[in-house]
């Protein structure tokens, strides 16, 4: 076996709420409690549960946008939460996001361009160059060169959220997350959009965690399955095997949520 390009080991985090007295104990939030996984290169994890299960607080440990309690997460072999800021920096080039709301996560004042070369920008490249990795980065997405030079109030849900997608390419990462990208689409774009994820990953080899609390979008993407309840990993198995014979109750109950024909 080889070494998993992603490794979340033993991660917690807990959120201190606020009190109501004076005299009162803090009450404590286990968002996560003693996670672990892996991903190998090339390959998809789904993260799936119910609202408040600690899905998008794993997605922003992966990212380094928050530190955790304890655990590591380590990509490539390096613990993110452990690099000096200038490193983190650099590392970031190798995992990317793309946010849930494709009308929230873009800047309505910056152009495409700019949008999409955003991660490129403390590289030096000039600007024909940026202009030219921007232009393929949109032609990986289905999008065209005018759509440079446009806002993001002239596309559609769906093209915004190709836009996020070729901002998190540009940089040719290793690993994408992604944070409920299909949830704010419509059924016929969700489609669209997931087949786009499946292509860049058959075609550059691209390893995404794809978080979500719908079954179906994860089933249809991801290779492995983590199922996530009040903070802790309650299943994690491949696709196939979990969808055919889920072993823990929660699970049990989230797929016999999922509406049938």
């Amino acid at each position: 076996m080889t070494t998993p390009l992603l490794q979340v080991q033993h991660l917690s985090r807990h959120y201190r709420q606020r009190r109501h007295s004076l005299f009162e104990p803090p009450r404590i939030t286990r968002a996560l409690d003693d996670v672990s996984l892996e991903l190998q290169a090339g390959h998809s994890l789904g993260i799936v549960g119910e609202s408040g299960s600690g899905k998008t607080t794993l997605a922003r440990l992966i990212m380094a946008l928050d530190q955790p309690d304890a655990g590591k997460v380590l990509l490539l072999g390096r613990d993110l939460h452990a690099l000096p800021p200038r490193e983190l920096l650099q590392a970031r080039k190798d995992f990317q996001m793309v946010f849930q709301d494709p009308y929230a996560s873009l800047d309505p004042r910056q152009t495409v361009l700019r949008i999409v070369t955003e991660p490129l920008h403390m590289d030096g490249l000039d600007r024909a160059t940026l202009r030219q990795r921007a232009l393929l980065a949109l032609q990986e997405v289905g999008l065209r060169e005018p759509d440079l030079d446009k806002y993001p109030h002239e596309f559609s849900g769906g093209q915004r959220q190709r836009i996020a997608m070729a901002r998190a390419l540009i940089s040719r990462p290793r690993l994408i997350v992604a944070d409920e990208p299909v949830s704010a689409l419509d059924v016929s774009v969700q489609a669209q959009v997931l087949n786009l994820i499946c292509r860049l990953q058959q075609e550059h080899g691209i390893s995404f965690v794809l978080i979500s609390h719908d079954l179906a979008v994860v089933h249809h993407v991801c290779h492995q399955i983590a199922v996530l309840y009040r903070g802790q990993l309650v299943e994690y198995a491949p696709a196939e095997q979990l969808f055919s014979a889920p072993q823990h109750p929660y699970t049990q109950k989230l797929l016999s949520a999922v509406p049938r024909l």
